[in-house]
């Protein structure tokens, strides 16, 4: 993504309206639902799929500073109680000297569904917004619905097993020994720090990636350094409150191979 040219359309959508932005999106992008298949404790593993033309990207939950976050409603799914995201790991990319985080090509999203009545099917009905970028960037919304029966035989087991192969390792499986997170004072406003320290000296390259799991609450793009087995990560944070709850924060440590999450910022054990 360049930011002028993106900035240049935008512009564009006020004369030729977003509608015709987002039918553009549906040009270069297709969603769809991978059915997945019904497990022993009564979830549903099934996958969002955006299949996207050369070149063109999509974006991780935190997308960066100039990217869109995609937003999912599944009010209208019925026997649906809870959606939980297994993320692949994405990749990490220089948009015009921004941080972009994202997918390229093709995103394969497995999500585990929870029924309200584990015996019966699940109507699911998804809303999806997202964005995809190449030289410009515009948004696109897609719905797709399809009934999940738990006889059903599985449908995209390989890919739903593929992309689940490369999510988040949790602080265990990282060997991650001790997380701390603090606000501090910056340069100007205030700074949320977050000190990682493995119990091996983590690759070249790491990248944090701060959350502070409240909408009221923003947080920047993190820098990031690494000193033997510690990742430290940096970051503006602003809102109505500076004042947080260890347990409302994720942090993110990626490399170019793996990624770790961290929910809560706690210690583990």
């Amino acid at each position: 993504m360049r930011l002028f040219p993106a900035f240049a359309f935008c512009l564009g959508l006020l004369s030729a309206g977003v509608a015709d932005a987002q039918g553009f999106a549906q040009d270069v992008a297709r969603v769809d639902l991978i059915e997945g298949w019904r497990q022993d404790d009564g979830t549903h593993v099934a996958a969002i799929e955006i299949t996207l033309e050369p070149g063109w990207h999509t974006y991780w939950r935190v997308p960066g500073a100039s990217g869109i976050p995609p937003h999912f409603d599944w009010s209208g799914s019925d026997n649906l109680a809870s959606v939980a995201y297994e993320w692949p790991r994405p990749d990490a990319f220089d948009s015009a000297g921004a941080l972009t985080i994202g997918y390229h090509d093709r995103l394969v999203l497995p999500v585990i569904l929870r029924a309200t009545d584990p015996e019966a099917p699940i109507d699911v009905s998804l809303d999806l917004f997202f964005g995809v970028c190449e030289d410009i960037c515009v948004p696109a919304d897609a719905t797709v619905s399809a009934r999940l029966d738990p006889t059903a035989e599985a449908q995209g087991r390989d890919r739903i097993d593929a992309a689940l192969a490369t999510r988040a390792w949790t602080p265990a499986q990282a060997g991650v020994e001790v997380v701390s997170c603090s606000v501090r004072p910056g340069e100007s406003g205030h700074d949320l720090i977050a000190t990682v320290t493995f119990r091996e000296p983590p690759s070249a390259g790491q990248i944090g990636i701060l959350e502070s799991g409240r909408s009221d609450i923003w947080v920047g793009e993190a820098r990031t350094e690494t000193r033997g087995r510690t990742v430290t990560a940096t970051a503006r944070i602003g809102g109505t409150e500076t004042v947080l709850d260890r347990g409302d924060l994720r942090v993110t440590v990626l490399d170019g191979t793996r990624f770790v999450d961290i929910p809560g910022c706690q210690s583990p054990g």
